[in-house]
């Protein structure tokens, strides 16, 4: 068993913890990935670290296999090479890619004025002291005051010109919500606004989360930045100098939002034990980890090929056999929790 106390060394064993024990969902129609439907009559999906382990074969198994894509006008099939994941390096690399077009947009957008504030917000997994929540259940509820948060989140900006991005990022460390995830929105706008300005935007979401905690949603921990070249003479002067100097100002926008996606392993499975935690939750319920707003979206887009719609998926090849697949569903099969599970497949 993986220790707690040491996630970094989590290897391919399975972590201790009590929140590793829950089910992934306590809750009736829950959609999630059929991989993860449990047969046991106490329940019908799987621990989250059963979900752990079924993603880990998921990642292993998409090593070598390719795509069987057919035309929809002409019949004609193609195979391509295997397509990286969105847990794949090459994925994090578009993502970032991405992150730099967002940057570049915001800086031609908003000039030297650009600033970037960091909001938080978190849930606890223990709400009540007891038992932890099962990790899917956790998510939703931390999710549920969304639409009241960016509601308020577009009048606390009505006077700016902005965009922003949402991230869900896991909680590392040694505490109870280690694995669960919080989010991080990443506010861009065409000159500096006070932290406290975000205040009720940070009352949304502890009024409409239940698990939310107001000694944690405070402004004193919204963190407001200059974008761009440093205007700090400390900063200057220690460069000039050779020295080190921690600037106000981030230097890179694009490397500081990558850091919060945690994707900086070549193998997904060398990731510490927490990441990967959350990231078998992302995939047993194919929620994404980032939320652009509609300018960043477009942003992000502006430099993107149009995709085509002449070609859908059909089939995978595994070491030459072929797998049909159901292309309204990319290959996915899914089942809703609280209804009576088919019966158990054959060994």
């Amino acid at each position: 068993m993986t220790n707690p106390a040491d996630p970094l060394e989590a290897g391919l064993s399975l972590s201790a913890r009590q929140s590793r024990k829950q089910p992934l969902t306590e809750r009736d129609g829950v959609t999630l990935r059929e991989e993860v439907r449990s047969y046991s009559l106490n329940q019908d999906c799987k621990t989250w670290n059963g979900a752990i382990r079924e993603w880990r074969h998921y990642i292993r198994s998409k090593r070598g296999v390719d795509h069987v894509y057919e035309n929809t006008e002409t019949g004609e099939e193609a195979v391509s090479g295997s397509s990286p994941h969105r847990f794949a390096q090459e994925y994090a690399d578009t993502q970032y890619a991405k992150l730099k077009d967002l940057e570049r947009g915001v800086k031609e957008r908003f000039g030297r004025t650009l600033h970037s504030s960091m909001l938080t917000l978190t849930g606890s997994s223990r709400p009540d002291g007891g038992d932890p929540l099962p990790p899917v259940d956790h998510l939703d509820q931390l999710l549920s005051s969304w639409e009241s948060v960016s509601r308020d989140l577009r009048r606390t900006l009505d006077d700016y010109r902005s965009a922003r991005l949402a991230i869900l990022e896991p909680h590392p460390g040694e505490g109870p919500n280690n694995g669960y995830f919080h989010i991080h929105i990443a506010v861009f706008t065409d000159g500096k606004i006070a932290p406290e300005e975000f205040g009720s935007v940070l009352d949304k979401h502890v009024k409409h989360c239940d698990i939310a905690e107001p000694a944690q949603h405070t402004t004193d921990e919204i963190q407001v930045r200059h974008v761009g070249a440093s205007r700090d003479w400390k900063y200057n002067h220690a460069l000039a100098e050779g020295l080190s100097w921690a600037p106000e100002s981030i230097q890179n926008l694009a490397g500081y939002l990558a850091e919060y996606l945690g994707t900086s392993w070549d193998d997904p499975l060398d990731a510490p034990e927490h990441v990967q935690a959350a990231n078998a939750v992302l995939w047993a319920t194919e929620r994404q980890r980032w939320r652009p707003c509609q300018t960043a979206q477009q942003i992000m887009s502006l430099d993107q090929p149009e995709p085509s719609d002449d070609w859908e998926l059909v089939a995978v090849e595994i070491d030459g056999d072929r797998r049909e697949v159901n292309p309204d569903q990319g290959g996915v099969d899914r089942f809703e929790t609280g209804y009576d599970p088919p019966d158990v497949p054959d060994d």
